[in-house]
């Protein structure tokens, strides 16, 4: 019997034109086709337009994902590699030293509600309650009677100190975005480039406390602060409160405030500019050496509550590291920051600040508030009662010799015109250092008297120089610490030393060149154990009065 069979290349050109009627073949094998309906092979194979364009989305974004990631982890190679070469490298975390690294990506609670944090406590509900208190704790020591898994937490601990090599000093850099204007966030990201990123916080998401336990075993660390006087206060504070085993930490200080005086001494600059070269201000903090700097602390006894419109009240204690002013100084600077709370978008760089704070001091030179306040206080330095001038607008009591940007308030020599003409003779007075356990107390004649030592045509009148300053107010009046203030009702108020915290001075002469090299030796001998802390704590401060 012959063998029949199908043409499949005649069915497949023709399949979408083509009809069977019973099913039968002819002789020659072929199906019968109807010969008004032509086809092609192109119209059975190719899908809608819908499904081409998806199809093409999809191939074009996959593509270009899988470039991005590589791209990405190419970059962070290279980078790292280059950032092992770079003068800064020892102040560079190393990546094998982090053992957990999202416990540092971690950010602090938020009491605001959102979709986050109601998964988050969605999830809290449904997770048992042993299972939690063992997966709480951060980076600090694990409280006893903890379960196995806290405990396991605890003997692995986010950062491997062994892992560091022995010559690194680790930075820790806490910056404030919202300084500066735009600075402050420009200075993170470049920041994070030229460090390890998980050794950068943003003090709007992280909380220094935390940070700061989770690097409180790691030796020679160090720590970098980018934001204003404020800031620095806010770290200094949190530093203190620590009471670390290995000793204070030492801070340097990158300006982006409006006044930076603490900056300004400590060698670090009048402010941030976005051309500044960030290696170079890196290789500046790891070659700075250590000085000390005192800490005062003001206690206000017998008044009501303190106001201020633009804040809280002022507390019963009250700690500050520059200076420590009453009267026409602080009025300016309250009435500042009472139209910068009001309208914050007046206020976006260093310079328009500035003309605010002028604008607001020839505000003052009119109004003289601060008129008779000899009459409203009384002064005593170290048990004996000061003389205020009646001409006195305000009292300026110094830590730091640099006032409102980088004034020097305080004359090292031993005596001055002002003084000559209100004493008669030359009153002797001391050098002004900011470790030697003294306040410098001066006096302001007005609103134009501060105008005159911004561009250098006068100086203040010299009071005093105590350890233990005491000041009874009679009257309200506007105060302030380094550049916050609030307006004080009657009360007596006692400034005394409080502590001294290790900064990071900036190394720029020979002077300073020994002086680093002086902190390597007594560094070498503390680690050796050849020194005791108190040994080492006295030349420290030797060493600072002798170097400063």
């Amino acid at each position: 019997m012959e063998e029949r069979g199908v043409n499949c290349t005649f069915v497949l050109e023709n399949f979408a034109s083509c009809t069977v009627g019973d099913g039968s073949l002819d002789q020659g094998g072929e199906v019968n086709v109807t010969a008004t309906h032509a086809g092609s092979l192109v119209d059975v194979i190719v899908p809608p337009m819908w499904v081409t364009l998806a199809t093409t989305v999809t191939i074009v974004v996959a593509i270009l994902t899988t470039r991005w990631l590589f791209a990405k982890t190419v970059k962070r190679v290279w980078v790292f590699e280059n950032l092992e070469r770079s003068r800064h490298r020892r102040l560079i975390l190393p990546p094998s030293a982090v053992r957990r690294p999202k416990e540092l990506e971690r950010q602090k609670k938020r009491s605001k509600l959102t979709y986050t944090s109601l998964s988050a406590r969605g999830k809290a509900l449904l997770t048992p309650k042993k299972k939690r208190e063992g997966g709480e704790g951060g980076g600090g020591a694990t409280p006893a009677g903890t379960n196995g898994s806290a405990a396991a937490g605890a003997e692995r601990p986010i950062i491997d100190a062994e892992a560091l090599p022995s010559d690194f000093t680790p930075l820790i850099v806490f910056v404030n975005r919202k300084s500066g204007g735009q600075k402050g966030a420009f200075l993170y990201e470049e920041l994070s480039r030229n460090l390890n990123p998980h050794q950068v916080f943003d003090l709007a998401v992280h909380n220094p406390e935390r940070i700061l336990k989770i690097f409180s075993d790691v030796p020679n660390v160090k720590v970098l602060v980018c934001g204003g006087d404020g800031t620095i206060q806010w770290i200094l504070n949190t530093i203190e409160g620590l009471n670390l085993r290995n000793g204070p930490i030492p801070v340097a200080v990158l300006p982006l405030g409006t006044g930076n005086d603490l900056a300004r001494v400590l060698g670090w600059g009048r402010g941030f500019n976005m051309d500044d070269n960030i290696p170079e201000i890196l290789v500046g903090v790891k070659d700075a050496h250590i000085t000390l700097l005192d800490r005062w602390e003001i206690e206000v006894a017998n008044s009501g509550r303190a106001t201020r419109k633009a804040s809280k009240a002022a507390p019963s204690s009250i700690i500050f590291n520059n200076y420590f002013g009453i009267g026409v100084d602080a009025t300016t600077a309250l009435r500042f920051h009472q139209t910068r709370d009001q309208y914050p978008e007046w206020f976006f760089s260093r310079l328009t600040n500035k003309l605010w704070y002028v604008l607001h001091g020839a505000r003052e030179i009119v109004d003289r508030s601060c008129a008779g306040l000899a009459s409203k206080m009384r002064l005593v330095c170290d048990g004996e009662e000061v003389d205020i001038p009646s001409y006195a607008e305000g009292i300026i009591l110094l830590n730091v010799n640099s006032f409102a940007g980088g004034v020097k308030m305080w004359n090292d020599r031993a005596g001055s015109q002002e003084n000559l003409h209100r004493y008669g003779t030359f009153q002797s007075f001391g050098r002004s250092s900011m470790h030697d356990g003294m306040l410098d107390v001066v006096a302001v004649n007005g609103s134009l008297h501060l105008g005159e030592m911004n561009v250098g045509l006068s100086r203040p009148t010299q009071l005093c120089q105590g350890k233990e300053i005491t000041i009874e107010m009679t009257s309200p009046m506007a105060m302030q610490v380094d550049g916050e203030p609030w307006t004080q009702k009657p009360c007596q108020m006692t400034i005394s030393h409080k502590s001294q915290a290790h900064m990071l001075r900036k190394t720029v002469d020979t002077n300073g060149e020994a002086a680093l090299r002086m902190q390597e030796l007594l560094t070498w001998a503390s680690d050796r154990r050849v020194l005791g802390e108190d040994q080492y704590q006295a030349l420290l401060k030797e060493m600072s009065r002798r170097f400063m």
